[in-house]
């Protein structure tokens, strides 16, 4: 029986680390987030974690130490290193909860330092102060480093986010080894009654799509080879560049929020309140993350046993 391990959710969101490490010998003993909107969500899907609305710029050593998990994740907010964002790295009041984290991280005595930590953002944090920082930090305390950008696409999912992954343990990192994962279709997490009968609420107005129709990325559900653009916490606000749009039989649809969420790699019993609006679940959804390049990225830390076996190449 693998030994069990603790982790502990910085910036935790709708818990996308959760629902990675669900069936595995990772246990969450703490999620911190500043979302009380993420947190319902989180709270409704895993009510056993011990999850937490924290105001993450004033986190202490203590505070962190005190958990004593032996895996520390992180998912900070992206927009200070995206390319739609201002790019201002550090200097961006979005990046000073990480950036507080890190400055406390030095105090955290030997004796309860995790053994292992991993942190995901968009691409452009491969470029940015934070992670120069972040690796400088992890060095000094003597931990292995592996980084890597890994698109779910990659894994067979029909869906294009490409993201920045850091693994690093003190206990060293596995072997990388060849990703093998046969694709699926998009048409497999589309629910066929939104695509006869949608809601009228995920319909695009027929005026709207004539107008700026050419600059949308229309699909073809039934296209074997389609695949979505990134979704983020602009769709169904922003019109362009914020995610991808479905024909159906009434004209042009936009995704269902459960139909996100599974391209995502959430598991079928995820769910979101009824109290949150479609706007709201769009918006938390685009600032979550990928379960499944999650659980890739994991293969790479030793004690983890996420009875997939294998781990993953470097990029």
């Amino acid at each position: 029986m693998p030994i069990s391990l603790t982790a502990l959710e910085l910036f935790c969101g709708i818990g996308g680390f959760a629902a990675a490490v669900e069936g595995t010998n990772v246990h969450v003993v703490g999620a911190l987030d500043q979302s009380p909107a993420a947190l319902a969500v989180y709270r409704l899907n895993f009510p056993e974690h011990n999850a937490r609305q924290t105001d993450l710029e004033k986190i202490t050593a203590s505070d962190l130490a005190g958990f004593g998990a032996d895996l520390w994740w992180l998912s900070p907010p992206c927009q200070p290193y995206s390319i739609r964002g201002n790019q201002k790295d550090l200097a961006d009041p979005r990046a000073q909860s990480l950036a507080r984290i890190l400055s406390v991280f030095p105090g955290i005595p030997e004796g309860v330092l995790p053994a292992s930590l991993a942190l995901e953002n968009v691409a452009g944090f491969a470029r940015a102060q934070a992670r120069e920082r972040l690796v400088e930090l992890l060095t000094a305390r003597k931990y292995e480093i592996r980084e890597r950008l890994l698109c779910p696409t990659e894994l067979g999912m029909p869906s294009r986010r490409a993201r920045y992954y850091l693994v690093a343990s003190r206990l060293g990192l596995l072997p990388p080894r060849p990703v093998s994962s046969p694709p699926r279709p998009l048409r497999s997490f589309l629910n066929p009654v939104f695509n006869d009968d949608p809601p009228s609420e995920l319909l695009v107005p027929a005026d709207v799509v004539n107008k700026f129709g050419e600059g949308f990325r229309i699909l073809d559900p039934l296209d074997p080879m389609a695949y979505t653009t990134c979704f983020t916490a602009g769709y169904g606000k922003s019109l362009m560049h914020a995610g991808s749009y479905l024909r159906c039989r009434h004209g042009v649809r936009r995704f269902a929020p459960e139909e996100i969420a599974g391209l995502l790699g959430f598991p079928e019993t995820f769910s979101l309140p009824a109290t949150l609006s479609l706007r709201k679940c769009w918006h938390l959804l685009g600032n979550s993350l990928s379960v499944v390049a999650v659980r890739e990225v994991f293969k790479a830390l030793p004690g983890v046993n996420n009875g997939r076996g294998g781990s993953s190449p470097e990029f």
